[in-house]
C-alpha cells in the first residue's frame, strides 16, 4: 500500500478517496484546517520474456526466462538445461543458446516455485506477443491466472502506429527489434536474450503509454 496525503475540505478529501475506491484517514492541521491520508494500492506490474527450444509449447522446453518489474529492477533471470529436448538447431540459431551453454543448468521445474510466487503475486503481466510466452508458462503450471491483468505489447505497439495487414484482417505485427529501433531504444543487452527482450519490451510498452497520453 501506498499512502498519499490529501489537503482539502473533509468533503472534498472524501470524494477524492471515492474516487480512488479507497477511504480517508483524516486528520486536523494546526491551522485548523483537514488533511488526509489515502491508502492507495500501486498495481504490481512485470515484464517477461523466455527463450525456447522451439515454438509448441507441449513439445518444447524454456531454456531462458527473465522477469523484471516497471521500473526495470531484475527479479528473475536464469538459463536452463532441457529436460527431454537434446538439440535445438533452429532455435539456437536466432536465440544464440547451444546444448554447450545450458549443460551445467538446472531444469526449469527447479525454479517452478520462485517463478510461481513472481507471476502469481503480480497484477499485469507485460510480453512481446505474450499468447508465445504465457503459453510455455500455462504448460508448466506457473501461468497467469483469471484475475490478471495481460498487456500484449506487440499488439499496443501495432495499434498505435496504425499499419493495417489486409492479408490478415488485423493490425500489421512488428519485430519487437523494428518497434524498439523506432521508439530510438538503445539496447542493454543482445537482441533475443530474454533479459535484453523483456527490458526493450518494457520500453515498447512505455513509448506507448506516453504516446496515449500525449494525445
Amino acid at each position: 500500500m501506498t499512502e498519499v496525503r490529501v489537503a482539502g475540505t473533509p468533503m472534498e478529501i472524501e470524494l477524492i478517496a471515492r474516487s480512488l475506491g479507497t477511504d480517508a484517514k483524516m486528520r486536523r492541521r494546526r491551522d485548523g484546517g483537514t488533511f488526509g491520508y489515502l491508502e492507495v494500492r500501486v498495481p504490481k506490474v512485470i515484464c517477461l520474456d523466455c527463450e525456447t527450444t522451439g515454438l509448441d509449447p507441449y513439445r518444447n522446453e524454456i531454456l531462458s526466462l527473465s522477469i523484471i518489474d516497471w521500473d526495470g529492477n531484475v527479479l528473475h533471470d536464469a538459463k536452463y538445461k532441457p529436460k527431454y529436448v537434446k538439440e535445438w538447431p533452429e532455435a539456437s540459431r536466432i536465440n544464440g543458446i547451444y546444448p554447450h551453454h545450458v549443460r551445467n543448468r538446472p531444469h526449469f521445474l527447479d525454479d517452478l516455485e520462485e517463478v510461481r510466487e513472481i507471476v502469481w503475486g503480480a497484477d499485469e503481466i507485460i510480453a512481446y506477443n505474450a499468447s508465445f510466452d504465457l503459453s510455455f508458462l500455462n504448460c508448466n503450471d506457473c501461468g497467469p491466472t483469471v484475475a490478471h491483468k495481460i498487456t500484449d505489447t506487440m499488439l499496443q505497439y501495432a495499434r498505435e502506429i496504425g499499419e493495417w495487414d489486409r492479408a490478415h484482417d488485423g493490425w500489421k505485427w512488428h519485430k519487437l527489434t523494428d518497434a524498439a529501433a523506432h521508439i530510438g531504444y538503445e539496447w542493454t543487452g543482445k537482441a533475443h536474450g530474454s533479459l535484453a527482450d523483456a527490458r526493450a519490451c518494457l520500453a515498447v510498452q512505455k513509448w506507448v503509454e506516453r504516446k496515449r497520453r500525449d494525445e
